[in-house]
């Protein structure tokens, strides 16, 4: 059975939050376009992460999930191409020859791969207060952290990471039935980040991508937060100002006596 991910309208977070550098065109595209950017896949920081490697093993060890996964990959190619006599040599060779379908396996790997780095993702979390979030993707906290509520048709849309400890035995036939987590699933040790993850499409709706940007429903954005080492602040007020007045600006400041965050207004 395949897991069903709670999107961020089920649950009872009301605020979500994206850590980036401050630049000011990005700044302006975000208040005065309501455009978002949705990253590429190719640019995270973790080497595993949108990066498939189907486990081959399985079947080598069982007959029965050879025959899946042959099965599989008959329903991928044209009817032309099954009418073809060599498909049965194809296929009879992937029954025999473990060489043949351990090559097989690392190409899907690689095909599939290349075709999820094709999606633009944008990345939120449940944590506005993280020092190792404000370090590693808000320039060392000199950087801003984007507030949003959740009631809108794109951050309602956000479904959380799955943090694992050993790495999943994926297999071509399998992922079909779960596909999403290709996309979601990620190390323990990346835990502390409380990721909830966004996937931009190529059809109409509220996560339909234009170029690598995603329309930013109106009322979504609810706040900018300046890190606590953001020499900016005047620059930030000044584009808020001109383009979303009334959006409120606070501020990461450090806790006195302890290694601790808080937001202010």
């Amino acid at each position: 059975m395949p897991l069903i991910d709670p999107t961020a309208k089920q649950l009872s977070f009301q605020k979500y939050y994206h850590y980036q550098p401050f630049c000011k065109d990005r700044l302006t595209t975000i208040l005065l376009d309501k455009r978002l950017f949705f990253s590429d896949p190719n640019d995270f920081n973790d080497p595993w992460d949108c990066k498939p490697w189907f486990d081959y093993r399985p079947m080598l060890e069982d007959p029965a999930q050879r025959e899946q996964m042959i099965a599989f990959l008959r329903c991928l190619v044209s009817p032309e191409m099954l009418a073809n006599p060599l498909r049965a040599v194809y296929e009879d060779r992937l029954r025999r020859d473990n060489d043949a379908l351990v090559k097989e396996v690392e190409i899907y790997s690689r095909g599939l791969g290349e075709q999820i780095r094709k999606r633009r993702v944008y990345c939120l979390s449940v944590l506005p207060d993280s020092t190792l979030m404000w370090s590693h993707y808000s320039a060392n906290h000199r950087g801003i952290c984007l507030e949003f509520d959740k009631n809108n048709a794109l951050i309602e849309k956000a479904r959380p990471v799955r943090y694992r400890d050993t790495y999943p035995e994926w297999t071509p036939q399998g992922a079909v039935n779960d596909p999403l987590e290709l996309i979601l699933t990620k190390s323990k040790d990346w835990c502390y980040e409380r990721e909830f993850r966004i996937m931009g499409s190529l059809l109409d709706g509220p996560t339909r991508l234009h170029d690598n940007f995603v329309i930013l429903p109106d009322g979504a954005l609810t706040a900018i937060i300046l890190g606590c080492e953001c020499k900016d602040r005047t620059e930030v007020l000044s584009i808020v100002k001109e383009h979303a007045p009334g959006l409120l600006v606070k501020r990461a400041e450090r806790v006195p006596n302890r290694y601790k965050l808080t937001i202010t207004i």
